[in-house]
């Protein structure tokens, strides 16, 4: 099944003063490419948290889509080795994130999402997470701690996956534009595992080298947002400076470089590429909520 595509056209972009020869200058200067000057090798990249809705065992698949509607997104993530810059092969690669309206599958009876701590449906913050994030590891006082990951409502797939890198490091997604919930700006979540094994159709055990988060050039996913069936979500988007995760976890080099598959037929969607260095015998600490430092989502950056 084909996507819907996103109602948008070349003439929307060109009118607003908006392309992407502005924007790619900007990406390249803070993508996470994980790469420093020649001769310094790369660069671990930073943690950022993994969020409430990830889910174990999905799908090992190149086309995540499912026939969502949003502007098309080919993706390519490119996993290196700190230090060598090597291509790290056999790497399995998981990537989750909402559809065009800010809904995760396995989640759907929670509607557009919401961020931990943060408010849901458009009503005021809880003072905590949902009702239905679970306890976790133990907490500031040596009790119990919150585990922000949610339960599941049900067993959709849409918009999931997991891929094993190749020789280069590298793993193609085709799925579509990410869109946004309460208290979190465009974002596609991602993992990557060592050590574990393709079983049937998934992936089973490793351990997890690096959890982060992709980001897009600002300018582009807010106006994106303005096209259709984005449009249709009507509540507040977060800016990237207002969002937790992008202003306390390095999001500034986070940012996927992008171009358009079509230059004079934008409906055909974007190319993304996206580079991370990691340490393959490392099992990273958590970031953020529920793990390492981080403002706790739904307080105000200064």
């Amino acid at each position: 099944m084909k996507n819907k595509r996103c109602g948008m056209s070349r003439r929307t972009f060109v009118g607003s003063g908006l392309s992407l020869a502005a924007i790619l200058p900007m990406a390249r200067a803070t993508r996470g490419r994980g790469l420093v000057p020649a001769g310094e090798g790369c660069v671990l990249m930073a943690e950022q948290e993994e969020g409430p809705y990830y889910v174990a065992g999905e799908l090992l698949r190149s086309d995540i889509s499912e026939g969502k509607a949003g502007l098309p997104l080919e993706l390519r993530i490119q996993i290196l080795q700190v230090g060598s810059c090597l291509p790290l092969a056999g790497a399995a690669v998981d990537i989750w994130h909402c559809d065009a309206l800010g809904v995760y599958s396995g989640f759907t009876a929670m509607g557009g999402g919401v961020a931990p701590g943060g408010p849901r449906n458009g009503g005021p913050p809880p003072g905590g997470p949902p009702p239905s994030f679970g306890p976790g590891g133990p907490g500031p006082s040596g009790g119990p701690g919150p585990d922000f990951r949610s339960h599941p409502t049900d067993q959709l797939t849409f918009l999931r996956g997991i891929q094993l890198s190749d020789a280069t490091g590298s793993v193609d997604f085709r799925t579509v534009f990410p869109g946004f919930y309460m208290g979190r700006t465009n974002h596609i979540h991602l993992k990557v595992r060592l050590g574990g094994q393709a079983s049937g159709k998934s992936y089973e055990a490793g351990h997890t080298s690096h959890t982060g988060q992709i980001f897009f050039p600002e300018e582009l996913a807010a106006k994106l947002m303005e096209q259709e069936p984005y449009s249709r979500h009507k509540i507040h988007r977060l800016t990237q400076h207002e969002d937790h995760v992008f202003g306390d976890q390095h999001g500034e080099m986070a940012i996927a470089s992008v171009r358009w598959i079509n230059p004079v037929k934008f409906s055909d969607g974007l190319k993304a590429e996206f580079v991370v260095a990691v340490d393959p015998q490392a099992t990273p600490a958590k970031a953020g909520f529920g793990g390492g430092p981080g403002r706790p989502p739904g307080q105000p950056r200064d």
